[in-house]
């Protein structure tokens, strides 16, 4: 996971700490990614709280904003990378080895 935020980077360094996360956090003070994906606020240097599932090839899967993007369990849901995978097949059983030919040299 990966969160971005208009805050400076001492005060998300201080929320990353208050929640004991381990994901990563990056400031995005200037607001470009935040005018990138449309969520910056015209006026105010602020951005609308909003989440993102972005999965491979920046498809998007789900946007969360408003008091739904505060709780994070719609957004785990709908990422793919958590999503169970099929269970690969088991392998296929050995071939079993053909008895070596008679000492003889005949048929068997």
């Amino acid at each position: 996971m990966l969160a971005v935020s208009t805050d400076d980077a001492a005060t998300l360094r201080r929320f990353r700490e208050s929640l004991g996360s381990k994901d990563t956090f990056v400031s995005d003070e200037e607001g470009s990614l935040a005018r990138l994906y449309g969520v910056k606020w015209p006026v105010l240097k602020v951005a609308g709280r909003v989440t993102f599932v972005i999965g491979e090839g920046s498809r998007i899967f789900k946007v969360q904003d408003g008091t739904e993007a505060i709780n994070p369990e719609g957004a785990v849901a709908a990422c793919p990378l958590r999503k169970k995978r099929p269970a690969e097949p088991p392998p296929a059983p050995p071939v079993p080895a053909l008895p070596p030919p008679p000492p003889d040299g005949g048929t068997r």
